[in-house]
């Protein structure tokens, strides 16, 4: 692969911290928000920086929301609101527009009872509520909102999203479109009106216009059979009328769909069949060619394989990066694994790139998973986990992870703002974690490579410093086999900051 130099900006105290350019591995750092204290469903990530990101999700019928990153620690809270809940909601979708100098607006939507709801913030201010939508009554049946996010420096403000709402016997896609002037009002999609269901997956893309980037709608209509189309909107305002994309059979189910260079690129799951098995299929259509042979990416890994939650992106070097959930069943249709799947194709080369998420393998895996790219080419990823100590299920988590360009995760690299430290590293049986006395340390928390919590603490103020002792035992009190964990440490405002540490018996 080759390397990538990924620029990185974060304003600490009002200094501009710009680290060195770093040559690109194959390492990710996965670690867990904190703070969450119900079950956690439905995350959605947006990166506007490498190792940065906004994420949302739903928590006990609620919509929340948290920046998070390694270079967010220690910045000044101020009016910044890192931990947000947002109220009533859910199916969130989150999406950051890239301004100059660094500046970014960051939008969340989702839907709230029989209404879709967008709110933005650039990061330091307040959420603010800036549209709020009627989707129609009685309370309908509605889509996974879609959120498209200009990444073109000549158009800053343009985003966009698509839903589907509606009932069983009429429903339709809708639109609603930000500009320079701000959000307009949501559109009816005319022609994208009816037998659409929530099995449409609506997704947002663009086209050229001749001012600039316009929306392109993709849908599957289930009128007569599943058939992938799309709808155009104009510059003078106006939709086209729907393109069927017929003999694309791959299409039917949920799918992702986003721009590239050449065209447009899909990862598609199709209809699914009465057994818990299925196949995910990466499809692409180009302005030379069309549409090209779908290329089957399922992984074989049981007796049944069943691809969900399929998400594809595109970086602006033209990379693209594909993110899936996949469930393992054996003969008798017994779930034995959850995994996350993830795969970079560069120069029309497909790289496995899974190794990266190993540790991400867990029956406690939910089946829905997100995918941003970040301004320097990378994946952001989001899913929820859920442990089981001893025989016990624990509420859902949210687990963010992030191309691990610094090194950090390797544990041979400080935080460029608060450091963790662990000494010994390697341990056996005892390692202290300490981190700097100004992060206000509330909370020291280890987790396997399952994403299972296996140890908390309360750390102490002790020789300048917040420290914390591990003994290597688990809750119940039951030595902890050799291996890596995830050292956390959270502060009273959530903030978190963590190292990677290795026990060795």
């Amino acid at each position: 692969m080759p390397t990538r130099l990924p620029l990185l900006a974060v304003l600490l105290g009002g200094t501009l911290l710009v680290p060195a350019a770093t040559v690109r591995a194959d390492n990710r750092l996965n670690m867990p928000l904190g703070g969450t204290v119900a079950d956690c469903s439905r995350p959605a990530i947006a990166s506007s920086q490498p190792m940065f990101s906004l994420t949302a999700w739903e928590e006990a019928g609620r919509v929340r929301s948290a920046f998070e990153g390694i270079l967010c620690v220690g910045l000044p809270q101020g009016a910044r609101e890192w931990r947000h809940d947002h109220g009533p909601g859910a199916r969130p979708e989150v999406g950051v527009l890239n301004f100059p100098f660094y500046a970014h607006i960051y939008i969340l939507a989702y839907v709230r009872g029989d209404s879709l709801v967008v709110r933005e913030c650039d990061g330091e201010s307040a959420w603010s509520t800036v549209a709020v939508s009627y989707l129609g009554a009685p309370a309908p049946l509605t889509s996974r909102p879609d959120l498209w996010c200009s990444r073109n420096p000549d158009f800053p403000d343009s985003a966009w999203l698509t839903i589907w709402s509606g009932t069983f016997a009429d429903g339709g896609l809708r639109c609603l479109r930000r500009d320079q002037d701000g959000w307009g009002e949501l559109q009816a999609v005319p022609g994208a009106a009816s037998g659409l269901l929530d099995l449409s997956f609506p997704q947002a893309t663009d086209h050229d216009g001749p001012q600039g980037p316009l929306p392109r709608l993709y849908y599957v209509d289930l009128v007569d059979e599943p058939v992938l189309k799309h709808v155009d909107l104009s510059d003078a305002g106006d939709w086209s009328a729907p393109v069927a994309h017929d003999g694309i059979h791959a299409f039917g189910g949920e799918f992702d769909a986003a721009r590239s260079p050449d065209g447009y690129v899909f990862l598609t799951n199709g209809l699914q069949p009465t057994c818990p098995c299925n196949r995910v299929d990466f499809c692409e259509w180009t302005e030379q060619d069309g549409w090209l042979e779908p290329i089957p990416m399922t992984v074989p890994t049981d007796t049944y394989d069943w691809p969900l939650s399929p998400r594809i992106g595109v970086d602006d070097g033209g990379r693209v990066h594909a993110l899936w959930f996949q469930l393992g069943s054996d003969e008798m249709l017994e779930p034995r694994h959850r995994r996350l799947h993830y795969r970079q194709r560069e120069d029309a080369i497909w790289e496995d790139h899974t190794g990266d998420l190993a540790e991400i393998q867990d029956l406690g895996l939910d089946a829905h998973v997100s995918l941003g790219i970040d301004s320097g080419g990378e994946a952001a990823m989001a899913w929820a986990s859920r442990d089981t100590i001893e025989g016990v299920p624990q509420p859902a988590t949210v687990w963010i992870s992030f191309f691990d360009f610094c090194g950090l995760g390797a544990g041979d690299a400080p935080h460029p703002a608060v450091a963790v430290s662990a000494a010994p590293n390697p341990f056996n049986p005892t390692v202290e974690i300490s981190t700097a006395a100004d992060f206000g340390a509330v909370a020291v928390e280890i987790y396997d490579t399952h994403g299972r919590r296996v140890a908390a603490m309360t750390p102490a103020l002790a020789r300048g410093s917040w420290r914390a002792i591990w003994d290597g035992r688990d809750a119940s009190g039951r030595a902890a086999p050799s291996g890596t964990y995830l050292a956390r440490v959270r502060d009273g405002a959530g903030a978190t900051v963590s190292c990677k540490i290795v026990l060795a018996r």
